[in-house]
Order: structure tokens, then sequence, then C-alpha cells
């Protein structure tokens, strides 16, 4: 099958600016297109000019850079603007089987499915209109653009939160297929050790001064547990006052600032924890929470991340408003039951199970047609 990927948006910006890499290959999209290649899939990844690395990289697939115009309008960070998507979509019509895009909410998807309306699969993310302008741009888009334009695509939403959403003004609507998560090795023997790990960047979203505060309630509460530690793993503009506040409750030994960690020796922090503990403000697909349960660790997390349903439906650890220390020592003490619940569903969110599920959904859509 010969299937064109189109993800203008490769990484998260910063407050706007989108940062300088040397290369793109860590990121969620290529990996999910070198699962499309290890089927033997033909692929090409369409990406925005803006998010090019440093200097010149090659590739095991297909890449196409394509310049962003009118970026005062269309902010490369935020929703760029593509022309030669066009172009390139109408060159290759007859010959691509399927062309998957992100977001309805997407020039490149409204234009993937104004070229390849039956041949087009959008991914979305989305489960709430975006606010920007008060959210008038979002509404008009859903309401009016999507509702007229880009009724015969097929939408796979990313989790039940984003399929309610996208229910409302599409009419063809799948069942959740979620983010692939890539971890290497997912059946290395490990022990669990006495410890809880937090991942995330230090910034105000991810709230991780609360899972520190909670982690040291927990300590006072149930001093049977008073020889565990909490991993913070990530980095960003609070870990100073991050480090004071820790060293203001006296708990240095106990709660340890890792910085920003390599893939592997986080996947190692991951394996051997008791539980991954999250507590965001602000979230859609939380990868970080996927990752932990991909490794066999189960979560405890509030129902900001929309794959906190997954979480409380399979039974992957705790997913609830407001959790506190009481929940911390509930995961431990029943942590043989949440681990192998884990180790069951971690096959099904697997990179390579991801892109699988993508094109099965697409190619029984286009059974149906």
């Amino acid at each position: 099958m010969k299937i064109i990927v189109i993800n203008p948006i490769l990484f998260t910006h910063e407050n706007g600016v989108i940062p300088r890499v040397k290369s793109i290959k860590e990121t969620m999209i290529y990996d999910l297109c070198m699962a499309y290649l290890r089927a033997e899939h033909e692929v090409t990844l369409i990406a925005a000019a803006d998010y090019a690395p440093e200097k010149e990289e090659s590739y095991e697939i297909k890449v196409v850079f394509l310049k962003s115009v009118w970026r005062r309008i269309f902010q490369p960070s935020v929703l760029p603007f593509m022309p030669g998507v066009w172009s390139y979509l109408r060159k290759r019509r007859r010959e691509v089987d399927m062309v998957l895009t992100s977001e309805i909410f997407s020039v490149s998807s409204l234009m993937a499915s104004l070229v390849l309306p039956h041949k087009t699969v959008v991914w979305q993310e989305l489960g709430a209109h975006n606010r920007k302008m008060k959210s008038i741009p979002s509404h008009v888009w859903y309401n009016v653009i999507a509702r007229l334009l880009m009724r015969r695509v097929w939408v796979i939403p990313r989790s039940y939160v984003a399929q309610r959403f996208i229910g409302r003004y599409m009419p063809r609507v799948s069942e959740p297929v979620g983010h692939g998560i890539v971890v290497g090795q997912t059946d290395l023997p490990t022990v669990k050790k006495k410890q809880l790990l937090t991942v995330g960047r230090l910034f105000w979203e991810k709230n991780v001064i609360s899972v520190i505060r909670k982690f040291v309630a927990f300590l006072s509460k149930y001093p049977q547990y008073s020889d565990y530690i909490l991993y913070v793993a990530g980095d960003g503009a609070l870990r100073n006052d991050y480090a004071r506040q820790i060293a203001d409750m006296g708990r240095e030994k106990q709660i340890v600032l890792l910085g920003k960690l390599p893939h592997e020796e986080l996947f190692r922090y991951y394996r051997e924890s008791k539980a991954s503990l999250f507590d965001s403000l602000r979230e859609l697909n939380m990868l970080a929470l996927m990752e932990s349960v991909a490794l066999s660790t189960p979560v405890v997390t509030n129902r900001v991340p929309f794959d906190s349903e997954v979480v409380e439906k399979e039974q992957l650890g705790i997913a609830r408003d407001n959790w506190n220390e009481d929940d911390i020592a509930r995961v431990i003490e029943q942590n043989d039951f949440y681990v192998e619940n884990c180790k069951n569903y971690a096959p099904l969110i697997t990179v390579d199970a991801v892109a699988r599920r993508l094109v099965e959904s697409f190619e029984e859509a286009s059974r149906k047609k």
C-alpha cells in the first residue's frame, strides 16, 4: 500500500517558538511511518519546513518538507498552511492508496479531503474546540467547513473523548485508536523497586508540584512506606523552584529530580517503578501515561488526560480527580493486579499495532463506502 502521512507539526512549540532540533527521528509520527515501512508499505511523510532539522539528515522513508505561508494568520506552531500539499496530492491521486492526516481542524486535512475524499483518514486528537479567539474559528470550521466539505473522509479518533466530540460534526467516525508507543523490549525481566515515578516537563501545565506534595502526604500517613523514593523525570523553567520546595520539606533524599533522561534510561525507571503518578492541569492524549502502561507500570492519574478513560476501563491503575495518598497506597498494595493488566494491554498500543489498526480501520470503512 502507498501511504502519504501529512503531519505539519512534528513536535511541541515553546510559547509559539518552534525549537530547532538536530533530528526528527524521535518524533511520534516518524515512529509511525517506520512501523508502516516495517509492514512493507511505501510511505511518505509531509511536514512543514519550519520543523526541518538544523542540518540535512538521511531518512529510511521519503520525507517532504513544504513551505508554510501567510504565517501571521496561519501560525506554523498552531495551524500551518502549506499550499504545496494540494499539488503534491493531485499529482499522485491515482497512485496513492491512503492519506493519513492529523485533525479535522487543519488546512492540510481540508485539502486532502477535497483532492482524495475517499482515500483520506483523519486521525483526530482534539476533544474540544480550540480556544483561540474565544473558539469562534473552531466553531465555524467544524460547523460549516467540516460539515460541508469534509463529510466523506474517514475519521479515527485517538480517544473516547475525541470520539464523542468529533461525532457531533462528522458522519463517518470509527472506534478510537490511540498513539503508538515505542519502548524497545517490553519483555525484559524487571523487579519492581520501592520507588514511584512522575514524568513531564517542569511547567505549570504538568502540575508536578501537586504530585510531589501528594507523595509527601503519602509518606506521612503511611510510615511503612517511608523508604520509598519519588523520581521526577523532566526539566523546565520550574526546576529550581521545585528543588527549593523539596528542600524546605526536608525531603531531598526521597524526592529526586532526574532532569531530562535519554529514552533507554527513562524506560528503566518506568520498568522498575511500582507506579507512575500524574496530576496534569492540561492534556490531550498523554504519551508518558501510555509509555508507563506499555512498560507494565500502572498509573495514578486525574481525569484530565484523555487516556484516563482507558486506564479506568482496563484497570491499568487508578484514574480519578483529586486522587490522594490513599490511592498511592492502594496501587502499591494491589500492584501485582495492576501490573498484570498493563502487561495484557501493552501489545495493543505498540506503534506497530497502532499502524496496523489504522490501516485495518480504513480498509473496513472503504468496503462499507
